[in-house]
């Protein structure tokens, strides 16, 4: 399931699992590919939700209160988007 286009979850029967999209050039080809980086194993979906929460916050780095405020406000949207009964 994507969460936005930055992220992603899986699950498997013992993990939910959170992924960071990258996006990378080749320094011999100049292709660009994607390559997806694990962030973390969950036990649920909620669980994972809490991760992209804190692993998006995390990514600000915390330089400016109004930009974490914004960026909290962007995953809230997101996490609201969701199908029914996976939120």
């Amino acid at each position: 399931m994507y969460i936005g286009k930055n992220y992603k979850i899986e699950s498997d029967s013992l993990n939910v699992t959170l992924y960071q999209g990258k996006i990378f050039t080749s320094k011999k080809t100049g292709e660009t590919y994607e390559h997806w980086e694990v962030v973390g194993y969950y036990a649920t979906v909620k669980n994972a939700l809490h991760g992209l929460v804190n692993q998006a916050i995390q990514d600000t780095e915390l330089k400016d209160i109004q930009l974490v405020v914004a960026k909290i406000d962007e995953l809230h949207q997101l996490i609201d988007a969701l199908p029914e009964g996976l939120q």
